[in-house]
């Protein structure tokens, strides 16, 4: 078994967590993952960035931490300094993305790479509103580009 699925169950055991506790707490990934990733059935490194996100938040560590104490190197760059927002800045289970803005995320993603942070993407889904949500991805993508004019930075103070 790979040194860094042991280091996964420890954390989580050390934390008195259940599997499913993981899972739940992550957002976005479900207890047979978190029991696959364990049992080194399933390769950590071929989770994609959200997914890393979110298994670091199940295990209240950022990505940087994730990377250290699982000894493996995620190739994050530049994504280093923003990893220890994102498993913070959502301490609570991920929000369910509305279909529009996950439309918006894969139309407009690659021209503005927020969109593609799970931190912004987690702050636009839990923008409260006064008369109902945007129903079009060019609605969010207008929000998203107002909220950075403005300055908005999720996950700051």
């Amino acid at each position: 078994m790979p040194a860094w699925a042991v280091a996964l169950r420890v954390r989580r055991a050390a934390l008195g967590k259940s599997q499913e506790q993981v899972a739940l707490d992550s957002g976005i990934l479900n207890q047979t993952t978190v029991s696959e990733l364990e049992g080194g059935r399933y390769e950590v490194g071929n989770l994609a960035i959200t997914r890393l996100a979110g298994l670091a938040r199940g295990l209240n560590w950022s990505l940087a931490e994730l990377e250290e104490h699982l000894e493996l190197d995620f190739n994050l760059g530049s994504l280093e300094a923003t990893s220890r927002s994102t498993a913070s800045a959502l301490p609570q289970p991920a929000l369910q993305l509305p279909q529009a803005l996950q439309d918006a995320i894969a139309l407009y993603g690659k021209r503005f790479s927020d969109l593609n942070d799970p931190v912004w993407q987690q702050y636009l889904a839990g923008f409260r509103w006064r008369d109902g949500e945007p129903e079009d991805p060019e609605a969010w993508l207008d929000l998203y580009r107002d909220l950075t004019r403005a300055g908005v930075v999720p996950g700051s103070n």
